[in-house]
């Protein structure tokens, strides 16, 4: 698999590099748990409302929790900045986003109440879906919400590099530029933060090879622990303002 070393479109030098990362935890006063999450200039506002009774009856379950997912203003992936290849609707997002949370939130542990979670697009510059679950999964943390494990989101873009399908290039956290290409593959990857290797779920869009897929997994396993990092450094400094304010005088 070829590395890429030319600057890319935003200045990053080298396939392997993610942009950088900033969050503002707590954000929305009405929310259980909120996250504002970015990931260069793709920015996603998460908010978490409950465990809470369900408003339905129905979509209550005896044994666990139901989680709903949310993204509000768009009703087609195209208006959220999407490249069409990722579903032909935003349901099918939140059915990926869904499923991904569900093997990580400990649902069992909140019987016929729902945890819903409303995703703001605030601004979109590529890897949109990853940058959408990590907010999601910053604000959970945020609420409390109970989790055996943080599912962690990579998105990888395989590009040719003109030379054959049989030598391809793969780029982390890609922009809007990057994704825009005609000859470009894009995977997205849910990883377990507690069994390294570990794959939940992935998403993908656009023709590649079963070595390409394999190389993702294993260059989003490293990436993800930078982001598991980040997501330790922004609770701790939540925390540790959390606790001046209460004692404060």
């Amino acid at each position: 698999m070829a590395t890429l070393k030319q600057h890319r479109p935003d200045g990053r030098i080298g396939g392997g590099t993610i942009r950088p990362l900033s969050s503002e935890l707590s954000c929305l006063n009405r929310a259980d748990g909120s996250a504002k999450f970015s990931s260069g200039f793709t920015q996603v506002l998460a908010a978490v409302y409950g465990p809470a009774a369900p408003r339905n009856p129905s979509r209550e379950r005896s044994g666990e929790a139901s989680l709903s997912i949310v993204f509000k203003h768009a009703t087609d992936v195209s208006d959220i900045g999407l490249p069409p290849g990722y579903g032909s609707s935003v349901r099918e997002l939140e059915r990926f986003v869904g499923d991904s949370l569900a093997v990580c939130v400990a649902v069992e542990e909140y019987p016929r109440t729902v945890i819903e979670i409303v995703i703001q697009v605030i601004n979109a510059d590529g890897s949109l879906v990853g940058t959408a679950l990590n907010a999601t999964v910053l604000a959970l943390m945020d609420a409390g919400v109970l989790m055996s494990s943080l599912p962690v989101t990579t998105t990888c873009l395989v590009a040719s590099n003109g030379t054959g399908n049989s030598n391809l290039m793969i780029m982390f956290d890609p922009s809007a530029e990057e994704e825009a290409k005609d000859d470009v593959a894009i995977i997205v990857l849910v990883s377990d933060s507690v069994e390294e290797g570990s794959l939940l779920t992935s998403m993908t869009c656009g023709a590649f090879q079963l070595s390409s897929f394999l190389a993702s997994a294993e260059g989003a396993s490293r990436a993800s622990k930078a982001v598991v990092a980040f997501w330790r450094i922004a609770m701790e400094q939540k925390v540790a303002r959390e606790a001046n304010t209460l004692w404060s005088t």
